[in-house]
């Protein structure tokens, strides 16, 4: 079989110049200077500031932001990509899971060396190569779980995000809620029901359904998301039940994933996996999406809504 090196392909070196990092002002999160902070270490916007003046030298189009003033989608996206470095390395370093340099020189080789590889991009050879250890290491993290999750959950769909994301709420403060929503539930033009309780989903069979956020979030937590991004029903669903210990009776699947779905498991995984340290963001770059795992501009366009239902005492 051939080795995750040899097939894995750089999938976030494609970035465009759009991703610059601008330094923010404004009033911080708990550290003055600081673009973000995860668990105990903060990413300060002095380093922002200097990446962003590396990028405006070496990308014409990222100086035509500049001059237009459009540069904020390009802050939340390196601040994003920033957040998701100390999530990887903290992960990493609690499942023991590491990546040797010569592993991250083959994928850099492979992406054309770092220098070509990143041009056009908001990378340089340094960060470039860091980017390719952190794709490398959500390989590996996925590796380790792709294959022994499962889930059990509720679940029933809503027209649209407001309805979705108004009832998730709902079971967030009352779990009781849920029993009603799911029985209330309609059916789709076909018949079909559009909801059901105890649904269970092992990644060893649906690994395409191990990079959403039902395999992102503990057991007891309500999520609404849109399963396909291109339609505008949203599914709300409360995982009553949480494994990543289930063993099949055959051989691991992953060798048969891609690297590409692999590296988007470990991603869902990561924040998980690296204890689910608090994560503060700079107001200036918005608020972190946990079900995109990325920063959103405010929280009315966050992609999703999770939220962890208070367990009462029996």
């Amino acid at each position: 079989m051939r080795t995750v090196q040899r097939r894995f392909t750089l999938i976030g070196a494609a970035v465009t110049a759009v991703a610059l990092l601008v330094a923010g002002c404004g009033n911080g999160p708990a550290h003055v200077g600081s673009a973000a902070i995860v668990g105990d270490t903060v990413l300060p916007l002095e380093q922002v500031q200097q990446r962003l003046e590396i990028v405006l030298k070496k990308e014409p189009e990222a100086q035509k932001l500049h001059d237009q003033r459009k540069l904020d989608q390009v802050a939340r996206q390196l601040v994003t990509l920033g957040v998701q470095h100390e999530l990887i390395g903290l992960a990493a370093q609690r499942e023991g899971v590491t990546v040797s340099e010569e592993a991250v020189a083959e994928s850099v080789a492979q992406a054309g060396g770092a220098d070509v590889a990143s041009q056009n991009t908001v990378y340089d050879a340094v960060t470039f190569r860091e980017r390719a250890k952190d794709q490398l290491l959500l390989v590996e993290l996925a590796r380790k779980y792709a294959d022994r999750m499962e889930v059990t959950f509720d679940y029933f769909f809503a027209k649209d995000n407001a309805e979705a994301v108004e009832k998730a709420k709902q079971v967030a403060k009352d779990p009781a809620k849920m029993a009603e929503f799911v029985a209330d539930a309609p059916q789709s033009a076909d018949g079909q029901a559009l909801s059901r309780k105890g649904q269970r989903v092992r990644s060893a069979d649906s690994p395409q359904a191990a990079q959403s956020p039902l395999f992102g979030v503990p057991a007891g937590s309500v999520v609404a998301f849109a399963p396909d991004p291109s339609s505008a029903q949203w599914i709300v669903a409360y995982v009553t039940d949480r494994k990543t210990d289930v063993r099949t009776s055959g051989e691991s699947s992953t060798g048969q994933l891609t690297p590409q779905l692999l590296e988007q498991i470990g991603l869902r995984l990561v924040q998980s996996l690296a204890g689910d340290p608090e994560i503060q963001i700079n107001p200036r770059y918005g608020k972190w999406d946990g079900t995109a795992i990325a920063l959103a501009p405010s929280e009315g366009e966050m992609s999703g809504y999770q939220a962890t239902v208070p367990q009462t005492s029996p």
